[in-house]
């Protein structure tokens, strides 16, 4: 059986990794993500046998870096219980930004024109991959609903 591929934004990997998060200035945990979200990026993180395989697209990572890692002590806390467990995950991808990718982020328009690169990146990664997109950014959301992209549908 096929595994069920999902692309992952930032929020997402946020929500999912909250504990790690929390203490940190500007978390908010009013956008957390679905149980139903939740338990797919479990199963692809904690499960090797499991039959969902998360892509993350390397951008996200780029912006928590960008946003998020103010101090060496919340950095060896991020790279050890977060970066580590997804990288060691059989069924983690951490996916590069290919020529398709900035390809097909020039059809990320709409909702989305004016919105910020990383997230545009997101979603371009998504419609690279054709599957659905694990997030809770409302801007997201109604660039897929709007049918662009095929991308399938949203996990939130």
């Amino acid at each position: 059986m096929e595994k069920k591929r999902y692309v992952i934004d930032t929020n997402g990997l946020i929500s999912f990794f909250a504990g790690v998060f929390e203490e940190i200035f500007g978390f908010d945990d009013s956008t957390l993500i679905s149980k139903r979200a939740r338990n797919a990026i479990q199963e692809a993180v904690y499960f090797s046998e499991g039959d969902v395989l998360l892509s993350v697209p390397s951008i996200v990572f780029i912006e928590i870096y960008e946003k998020w890692l103010r101090s060496e002590e919340f950095f060896r806390k991020f790279f050890y219980e977060v970066f580590i467990p997804l990288k060691q995950s059989p069924n983690v991808e951490i996916r590069a930004i290919d020529q398709e990718v900035l390809e097909n982020l020039l059809a990320v328009d709409g909702c989305l024109a004016e919105h910020d690169l990383h997230d545009k990146i997101v979603v371009a990664s998504a419609m690279t991959l054709e599957c659905p997109i694990i997030t809770v950014d409302n801007k997201i959301i109604e660039f897929v609903g709007s049918g662009k992209g095929k991308i399938p549908n949203v996990l939130n």
